[in-house]
């Protein structure tokens, strides 16, 4: 995939609207979305991770919910991110 190129557009289809903000906006959702999955949705530990008020975190996800579907947490799309979260890590290094 990283040869041909189809792994930039799976990133893209999969997390492309959250790596557009974050760079316009210098925004933090990709990180936040990255812990949250990896709290298991847990809002409490995402936001305790984070070092941010759950209201913060409430607003990101907001905003994630509306870059990427309120179906972002569904399994088959939950697994689509979660791969594109680690594919782009491995291309571009630790989502910080």
């Amino acid at each position: 995939m990283k040869q041909t190129g189809s792994l930039e557009s799976f990133f893209d289809e999969n997390i492309g609207s959250l790596l557009s903000y974050d760079r316009e906006k210098s925004g933090q959702l990709l990180k936040t979305l990255k812990i949250y999955l990896a709290q298991s949705g847990s809002k409490q530990e995402t936001a305790k991770e984070l070092f941010i008020v759950r209201q913060t975190l409430y607003h990101r996800l907001d905003k994630i919910s509306v870059l990427l579907g309120d179906d972002y947490m569904h399994p088959h799309k939950r697994i689509a991110i979660e791969l594109a979260l680690h594919g782009y890590e491995y291309m571009h290094g630790v989502i910080s």
